[in-house]
């Protein structure tokens, strides 16, 4: 079944921001004549989402002249991102960047099913990042989406950072925000080049759950994924092993209610097969 895309979400999620995401507490400043809470500049800028550091998930931004999404590293040269983010079948089209450094595309692969759902594609660099032996990568492990139902997943992405409401033209939008007028989108949003996350609920997808699962959203923190998350990395924390799993890829968002990602249960048999 056909989805609204995320698209530029510098978007999950927002978070996706893709990844809107969580926002701390700190202390506040008070108005003295109103006794109303002051906010800064800077508290404004994260109000939708946590920063994160890139090394937490092996995060990357993906960048091409139609899209720009976010992606997982699962070795120093493979990227794993979603499939609708590869829009073009040249290599030099794309550029991916971790912790500051970018690489250039030597090699574009999609899901044999990519077109009928499983929304996930990989990006192999032209050049490995130079990341010690000892980097610890996502692991991809092949396992029902079952085992993720109630489960509590981090899911990052270079994302939009806000969303404000329904546009044709960029008038129509509050001052920082433009209007995003693919038809999927008509939208106010506000861009942002920060990486964010955001911990949601698994739940099941009603439409096929062998290759898709929702998040629980907006969360408690008013988190869901925006455009720009898209192919950004949901992870399975185990503290009992000290591991972190790729159970799912960013895939889309009705901006409210709905995010959705691909499985791991749909992608990590052919994901293992061409690292």
């Amino acid at each position: 079944m056909m989805r609204h895309v995320l698209g530029t979400l510098g978007t999950v999620f927002s978070a996706f921001s893709f990844v809107a995401c969580m926002a701390g507490e700190a202390p506040q400043d008070v108005d003295q004549e109103t006794g109303e809470e002051l906010v800064s500049e800077a508290e404004q800028a994260i109000k939708n989402g946590t920063p994160a550091d890139a090394g937490e998930a092996m995060v990357v931004r993906v960048s091409s002249p139609d899209a720009s999404c976010t992606g997982t590293l699962i070795s120093s040269s493979r990227v794993v991102t979603a499939a609708h983010c590869l829009t073009s079948n040249n290599p030099a089209s794309y550029t991916v960047t971790y912790a500051g450094t970018t690489r250039f595309v030597w090699q574009i692969l999609r899901h044999p099913d990519a077109d009928d759902g499983v929304d996930v594609g990989m990006l192999v660099l032209s050049s490995a990042f130079p990341l010690g032996e000892l980097t610890e990568y996502p692991q991809v492990n092949v396992s029902d989406t079952d085992h993720l139902i109630g489960r509590q997943v981090t899911c990052y992405g270079y994302g939009k950072q806000d969303v404000g409401g329904a546009c044709t033209s960029n008038a129509q939008c509050a001052a920082g925000f433009t209007c995003d007028t693919r038809p999927d989108y008509m939208r106010c949003f506000k861009s942002s080049a920060i990486l964010r996350k955001g911990t949601f609920s698994v739940i099941s997808d009603p439409d096929d759950d062998d290759i898709w699962f929702q998040l629980d959203v907006p969360n408690a923190s008013g988190q869901l994924l925006l455009p720009g998350d898209s192919g950004g990395p949901c992870i399975l924390d185990n503290p009992d092993w000290g591991t972190k799993h790729l159970v799912g890829v960013n895939m889309s968002s009705n901006f409210s209610s709905i995010s959705v990602a691909t499985s791991r249960e749909a992608f990590a048999s052919w994901v293992l097969a061409n690292d």
